[in-house]
This record gives C-alpha cells, sequence and structure tokens, in this order.
C-alpha cells in the first residue's frame, strides 16, 4: 500500500538435519536372506528378519561314497559351480548326515561335503541351507539382545566364498559412499588374504568405516597397529552357536548419540553374551590386551556380573571413542559450515559474503561444533577462538601451547588473501584450522598403599 508505514522482509535459515551416518550399520550376509545381492534391507527388531531369510532347499538324494557325501537338491540351488561354502544340513535319517560343513558346488542342484563316517543309506531326505543364514540369524539375535533403541541393517552381498564376498562388499561401498559407518563382518572373513587386504583402504583418518570382526587364538595377529579401522574380537569358546558376541559391542557404539553424554566402549554393559573363561586363562588374556584384542569379560572385579567388554579398542591401539570422536566432528564441521555457507547465500539481507565479517561467522560455526563435542564427552579442554596467520597458529601449536585447549583459528581476511591471492577470484579459504583432542576414558587404575604399625 502506498500508505504503508512498515514493511516487513522475511528470510529462511534452514537448519541441518543431524547426520545419522554414526548411527548407522551393516550386518553383512552372503546368501542367508531372500533379497538380491546388494540389497539393504532396514531391521528394526528381531522379528523383522523373519520374513527376508533364506528358505531351506530340499533334498532329492544323499550318497555316501569314500568319506564324501553327494548331495542332489530338488529344484536349483542357485550357488555358483567350484564354491567352497559352509551348508547346515537338517531333517536327514540316519541323523549322522546332519550337521554344518563346508561344501563343494559341483553343478546346479548338486554339492559334496567330506564325511569320514558311513550313516548308511539315507531313508528321510531333509534340507539344506547356507550356513550363512544361521550366522545371520546369531548376529542380529545377539544385536537385538541389547535393546532396541536402534536399528541395523542387513547387506546381502549374495552367497559365495568369503573373497567373493569382499570383492561384493568393495563394489558396494564403491557405488554408495559414506552410506554405512560400520559393518559387522562374517566369521569366514577372518584372516582371509583379500580382506585384510582391503582394509588398507580404510587405515586413513578421514576414512570413517569400520569393520567388527570375529577372530580366534590362531589368527588375531594378522590384524596390525595400522588397522584402525577394525575392531578385533575373540569368543568364548563356550559360547553357544546362536550367539554371535561381536554384534553386542557393535550394537554399543550406533547406539551413540551426541547431543547427550556419550559413554566409553571400555567396560560398556552387553547382554545375551559369554564372557571368556579366566582360570587358566590370565596369560592368554594379557596377550590379547596386549595385542588390542577384545573379549567379552564380567564386572566381578567391581562387584558387578554383568557382562562387559574389555578393553573396546580398535586394532591400532586407540579406544574406539577416540577414532568415533574424531569422525564427529570431521562429519558436523562440514555439515555446519556447508550450512552456513548455503543460508548465507541466499539470505538477501545479511548474505554471507567473502570477507573479514564472512570469515568471524564461519569462524563462530566451527567453534559450535568444537563446543558440543565437549558438552557430548567426545573431546575434553577449554575451547578458544584464535585469528592468526596460518604459519604462526602451526608454530604455537608445536610449541606445546595448546595443551589442555581445544582450538579453532582463522587466519585474517587481508592476511590470508595477501598469502594466496588467488583464491579470492574462485571463492576459496583454506584459513580453517583446529586443535582437538579426543576424550578418553580410564583403563588402570593404580592405587599406592602404605601401612603402618604407628597409632
Amino acid at each position: 500500500m502506498a500508505n504503508q508505514i512498515v514493511q516487513v522482509n522475511v528470510t529462511q535459515q534452514l537448519p541441518p538435519a543431524p547426520s545419522t551416518l554414526q548411527r548407522t550399520g551393516a550386518l553383512i550376509s552372503q546368501g542367508g536372506t531372500n533379497t538380491s545381492a546388494g540389497t539393504l534391507t532396514l531391521l528394526t527388531q528381531l522379528s523383522s528378519l523373519t520374513p527376508i531369510l533364506a528358505a531351506a532347499k530340499a533334498i532329492t538324494s544323499m550318497t555316501w561314497s569314500g568319506s564324501v557325501v553327494t548331495v542332489t537338491t530338488t529344484a536349483p540351488h542357485g550357488w555358483t559351480s567350484g564354491d567352497v561354502i559352509g551348508v547346515v544340513i537338517s531333517g536327514v535319517t540316519p541323523a549322522g548326515y546332519n550337521g554344518t560343513y563346508q561344501a563343494s558346488v559341483t553343478g546346479t542342484s548338486t554339492f559334496t561335503f567330506p564325511l569320514v563316517s558311513n550313516p548308511g543309506s539315507v531313508t528321510v531326505q531333509g534340507t539344506v541351507l547356507l550356513a550363512d543364514e544361521s550366522e545371520l540369524l546369531a548376529m542380529a539375535t545377539t544385536f537385538f539382545a541389547q535393546g532396541s533403541a536402534n536399528s541395523v541393517y542387513v547387506l546381502e552381498l549374495g552367497e559365495g566364498t568369503a573373497t567373493e564376498g569382499v570383492t561384493a562388499l568393495t563394489s558396494f561401498i564403491t557405488a554408495n559412499p559414506g552410506v554405512i559407518y560400520s559393518y559387522l563382518v562374517p566369521r569366514e572373513w577372518d584372516a582371509n588374504a583379500p580382506f585384510l587386504s582391503f582394509l588398507a583402504n580404510y587405515e586413513s583418518t578421514t576414512a570413517k568405516t569400520y569393520f567388527f570382526v570375529t577372530t580366534t587364538t590362531g589368527n588375531y595377529s594378522s590384524y596390525t597397529p595400522l588397522m584402525k579401522c577394525v575392531f578385533a574380537l575373540i569368543q568364548a569358546p563356550t559360547a553357544p552357536t546362536t550367539e554371535f558376541s561381536c554384534a553386542a559391542p557393535f550394537y554399543v557404539t550406533l547406539n551413540w548419540n551426541p547431543g547427550y553424554q556419550v559413554t566409553q566402549l571400555s567396560f560398556a554393559y552387553v547382554y545375551g553374551v559369554t564372557p571368556y573363561p579366566t582360570q587358566g586363562n590370565s596369560a592368554l588374556l594379557a596377550t590379547l590386551k596386549a595385542a588390542y584384542i577384545n573379549v567379552i569379560g564380567t564386572g566381578a572385579e567391581g562387584g558387578i556380573s554383568n557382562a562387559i567388554v574389555f578393553w573396546g579398542t580398535t586394532a591400532d591401539g586407540n579406544v574406539f571413542n577416540y577414532w568415533y570422536s574424531t569422525d564427529w566432528v570431521q562429519i558436523n564441521a562440514e555439515l555446519a559450515l556447508a550450512n552456513a555457507v548455503i543460508n548465507g547465500s541466499n539470505n538477501p539481507i545479511a548474505p554471507l559474503l567473502y570477507s573479514q565479517n564472512g570469515i568471524n561467522t564461519l569462524h563462530d560455526v566451527a567453534t559450535a561444533v568444537f563446543s558440543t563435542a565437549v558438552t557430548s564427552g567426545l573431546a575434553i579442554g577449554q575451547v578458544v577462538q584464535t585469528a592468526l596467520p596460518i604459519a604462526q597458529f602451526q608454530q604455537n601449536f608445536n610449541a606445546g601451547l595448546y595443551k589442555n585447549q581445544l582450538v579453532i583459528n582463522a587466519e585474517p581476511f587481508l592476511v590470508y588473501t595477501t598469502e594466496n591471492p588467488n583464491d579470492y577470484a574462485i571463492g576459496k579459504y583454506a584459513g580453517l584450522a583446529g586443535v582437538y583432542a579426543p576424550s578418553t576414558g580410564f583403563r588402570q587404575i593404580i592405587f599406592n598403599i602404605s601401612d603402618t604399625l604407628f597409632i
């Protein structure tokens, strides 16, 4: 209106949707489901798994000869000829044929497996399913025994050997980067040479991808201190076949939710898992601890009967929280800074311009991320802002001036553009830098006590 006194302009600020990457994990299946290779299926509870489990295949004939059993299925089994895979035979009479075996696939409807003694002629044909299905069920059962506050995906890679599974996972991650934070891998992958080579792709500080591995006392040395991406655990030899112990700490890490205080993985309570026996194993357990291999134990030392995680470390010796915290600040700094740039590019009242004021805004955004890390229990220290030339900031850091501090430096506009005259024209600013200290928990307490006869 011509006589209008006040005109109101409205700008829209859209907050970033919180990243859920670090709460996203996958149970790896190789033929345990009826879904196609490369499929992700979300499980919100244990019963979510039932509809996708692969159906058992009917057997038409079984014959024993020369310590080898030859099996023919009623319909084509769909497995790859030449593969050696785990199978579970059940429902056969005589019962001596029933069990779990490593089978050689010999044709579209046939396979063989070794069996030393002849159980006799088969009078009742049974069924066969891949051992991966029972393992997948154990993974999900143990995962949801911890609670149902967090969901998990099943990633179907298709039937095959461990080597074929690693190849399939490589293709999946390449096609879907940044979709899954951590993977619970099948036992068969333990110490597999291609798997160990594959892990080298995720050893960098920016990889943000982890693999929860069930290893053995014979294989654990395959995991080296370079493998920050590996959480390796040895399951108790007394654990039942329905248990997959590594799924318990896997759940704990996916259930963390920064914004609330993040607890330590070391000594975390876990449920439905079997503690590793301590009697007669003290030397072994000390060796495993020194090699950064985890086990399930109990809180008996503290008068607590609950099962807990010992020691919560990745193969490089850091507690899992260390890398989780480092990943969190990378993810959220990128998210917050990109959000500020996008919102600022759409604000006609106060646009975010490449100037000292713009740098100050980005400086404050990065500082807020560090502050949230502290309040969430992910980092320790006082949050401090500096505005120094990068060379001076690096010199101060090398001199140890930033101990007990989380420092966010933003090189001033005039200094940066003088040092980098070509960057202003292309809108590039590389003057943000930070010093960040992930928090950790107690893993050893030493209490020195002196007794005395003096009253």
